[in-house]
């Protein structure tokens, strides 16, 4: 009876090792060729030092005028002002750009959610959302 236990475990554990060898790669190449992978986990991985410009498309919903806008780039500080709607910066892929109000607004801060550098992005400003904040004491 031992030797029947021991030679139904020796079976099994094969069983696992084939489905191992046949399913692990098998889910790299659905990973490696799926939509997900070309701005996910392969290009977090490979291409996130990668330089490119991005364009930033603003849609605003605030009463204030495009021009008091700018994106920054937060790895680098530096940022871009928007004209006609569109912003150019760049940035290392995936870095983190956030929409901000102009440094020659004073008394009033508006800082947007920080999202991942792409070549192509949109970004809203939606005062109904997000309040505009006095800056106090300054």
């Amino acid at each position: 009876m031992l030797i029947k236990v021991c030679a139904t475990s020796v079976k099994r554990a094969g069983t696992m090792q084939k489905m191992t060898n046949i399913l692990v790669p098998l889910f790299f190449i659905i990973l490696g060729t799926s939509d997900v992978a070309a701005d996910g986990f392969w290009a977090q991985l490979f291409n996130s030092k990668k330089e490119i410009i991005a364009n930033v498309n603003l849609v605003n919903k605030c009463d204030l005028e495009e021009r008091y806008f700018i994106v920054r780039n937060l790895e680098t500080g530096k940022y871009a002002l928007f004209e006609n709607g569109i912003a150019k910066i760049k940035a290392n892929k995936n870095a983190s750009l956030q929409l901000q109000l102009s440094p020659s607004v004073k008394y009033i801060k508006y800082e947007g959610v920080a999202v991942a550098a792409k070549e192509k992005m949109t970004i809203t400003a939606d005062c109904s959302k997000r309040s505009l904040e006095m800056i106090q004491n300054n």
